[in-house]
């Protein structure tokens, strides 16, 4: 049963180029499902659209944003209908969000306590949250203050609140990334246990090891068109897009083998390419990709895949 369903959707920014306001794409036309009870992850490198996508499903977009298309359907409802007011009561209760910055993500001028207790005014819930993200000495971090606890103290806080809210769907922007291995992990297990308990995670992500390790199924992005999509188990074995294979050869492997870079630089959301967007950067490229964007079929977005 699918938790969330996506249908063509379409994203993008009014941004002043010399003067002159243009309007740019950074999601295009997105169909997408997402398993309950399943870790789905959003892969790619950053300037993807992952962030953008994760904060449009929460209505966070900044004001220069545009939805052009598309209906998000979470529950059989579609939830971009939905007023401000209403869409309150289901942010952080029903969908929780666990941001990339543990750093910026709580007030500085309210302990901990003050701060989850905003979420549910309960200290047996909030204490239980607390013990099963593994945080020790409870009630003397109830009483502390953000700038008193660690990188990997704050993230554990900020998933307590998505346990204390009970929400059904957890969005976990890079959680990791301002962590250092051993704390990341810790972080990711406990992601691992939310899944165990029947929630659902949407993991945006740029490393694809933490896809191998934890995810149930992947969708790679790049420049705001999904190129390729199944699950882990079969999308580590046989890789199909061209941009999905260069992010495997990317990762460390065999000691002693030099690792594979990715050719050239992802390109700025005002670059405007024909065809598909990887082909500059693409060591298979032909000549109709320059000029014929693929589409996604049989879970890939590229010609090769259609021979």
């Amino acid at each position: 049963m699918n938790i969330l369903e996506i249908k063509n959707l379409s994203v993008g920014f009014d941004i002043d180029i010399e003067r002159e306001n243009k309007f740019f794409y950074a999601l295009n036309n997105i169909n997408i499902s997402f398993e309950e009870g399943k870790i789905h992850a959003i892969a790619g490198e950053s300037g993807c659209g992952k962030s953008v996508f994760i904060n449009t499903i929460l209505k966070l977009l900044p004001k220069n944003a545009q939805i052009k298309s598309g209906e998000i359907f979470f529950r059989g409802e579609d939830i971009l209908k939905y007023k401000d007011n209403d869409f309150r009561l289901m942010r952080g209760r029903k969908i929780a969000l666990i941001p990339q910055d543990p750093f910026m993500s709580l007030n500085p001028l309210y302990t901990i306590e003050n701060q989850l207790r905003e979420v549910k005014d309960d200290i047996g819930v909030i204490k239980n949250a607390l013990n099963e993200v593994r945080i020790n000495n409870v009630e003397n971090v109830l009483k502390s203050y953000p700038h008193e606890l660690s990188g990997g103290m704050k993230q554990r806080i900020i998933i307590a609140m998505a346990l204390i809210s009970n929400a059904e769907l957890i969005l976990a922007d890079e959680p990791t990334t301002a962590l250092d291995v051993s704390v990341s992990n810790s972080i990711l297990d406990l992601l691992l246990n939310l899944k165990n308990k029947g929630k659902t995670i949407i993991l945006v992500t740029h490393d694809l090891s933490i896809v191998y390790n934890y995810c149930d199924s992947a969708t790679i992005m790049y420049l705001g068109d999904i190129v390729e999509e199944n699950k882990c188990s079969i999308l580590f074995k046989n890789p199909l897009h061209p941009y999905t294979k260069a992010l495997l050869n990317a990762l460390p492997n065999e000691r002693g083998k030099k690792l594979q870079n990715i050719k050239g630089t992802i390109s700025p959301i005002t670059d405007i390419i024909a065809g598909c967007k990887f082909h500059p950067r693409c060591d298979f490229v032909m000549d109709k990709c320059k000029t014929q964007k693929p589409f996604l079929t049989d879970n890939c977005a590229c010609f090769l895949c259609s021979k």
